[in-house]
């Protein structure tokens, strides 16, 4: 299934997508599973027979689209996870060998927007830049999971545009402050449940005004989706809904020669092969 968050009427609800627009699970399934964080938690009850005997409540040009999960508890971020970004960078920013465990930094659910939806650069940033990343989903609750078992526990998969403010980033010896800007990253269109998603499949490309600017096979990740999973869930326990982001292929602006940044009005597409394609403009925050 394909499930996706929106509001429609300025209504907010989620639904499964299909060829003929969405079908409305918030408004049927109610206080059973009010969002599709709640369905994931639940397994999908209910809604693949829903999805399988019902027409769609909605076009896709009527509903505004949110981030796949609006709600999400954690969202983690592996940082340099590619092994094509990390040597891009390497002698610029003096790495040693490839690292031993995954970094990983945390955004905000409020610094995301849904597809379609204006990402926004700082007013005082003059290097906001894109990563294109695929977003693992957890649907089990998990904790001190083995990599084998780690990929029963996901739920489906996504796209992910890790919007970022270099500036703001390298002031800190943290990234926290340039990965969590308001609104200045994008999640979506929506989910893919892994029944319907082959992992060799999943070729990621990102284009800024249609100029392809990164292309990540999956095996560019340093540390795989169970890797990542395990990781987490030895420090702490991963709930339903959370999200990992698993990293981004060379190609960012910041590393490009000569440098390209992000200007308002440019638009971003993250190209997920079986998944889909997130799209996102942007826009200068306004002062």
């Amino acid at each position: 299934m394909k499930l996706a968050s929106y509001t429609f009427d300025k209504k907010p609800s989620y639904g499964v997508v299909t060829h003929n627009g969405i079908i409305d699970l918030g408004g049927r399934l109610g206080a059973e599973a009010p969002t599709v964080r709640h369905l994931i938690a639940n397994g999908f009850d209910g809604a693949r027979d829903i999805a399988d005997s019902t027409p769609a409540d909605h076009s896709l040009a009527d509903v505004e689209w949110l981030p796949v999960i609006p709600n999400s508890g954690a969202i983690w971020c592996a940082g340099l996870n590619t092994h094509s970004h990390y040597h891009e960078a390497k002698d610029r920013m003096k790495f040693g060998e490839l690292p031993k465990v995954p970094m990983f930094f945390l955004r905000s659910q409020h610094t995301l927007v849904g597809h379609g939806q204006p990402m926004e650069r700082p007013a005082l940033e003059p290097n906001f830049d894109y990563e294109g990343e695929i977003a693992v989903i957890i649907g089990k609750r998990c904790r001190n999971v083995s990599v084998e078992d780690a990929p029963k526990h996901i739920a489906g998969y996504s796209c992910f545009n890790d919007g970022s403010a270099r500036q703001y980033q390298i002031r800190s010896h943290q990234v926290t402050t340039g990965k969590n800007g308001y609104h200045s990253g994008g999640f979506g269109p929506w989910m893919v449940t892994t029944d319907e998603v082959s992992m060799s499949d999943l070729v990621l490309q990102t284009r800024v005004n249609g100029e392809v600017r990164q292309n990540m096979k999956i095996d560019d990740l340093i540390f795989s989706f169970a890797d990542l999973i395990s990781h987490i869930s030895e420090v702490t326990w991963l709930e339903p809904g959370d999200v990992i982001v698993t990293g981004s292929a060379e190609g960012a602006g910041a590393l490009r020669n000569p440098p390209s940044f992000l200007q308002d009005g440019d638009v971003v597409d993250i190209e997920v092969a079986g998944i889909g394609t997130l799209s996102n403009p942007v826009v200068e925050q306004k002062l």
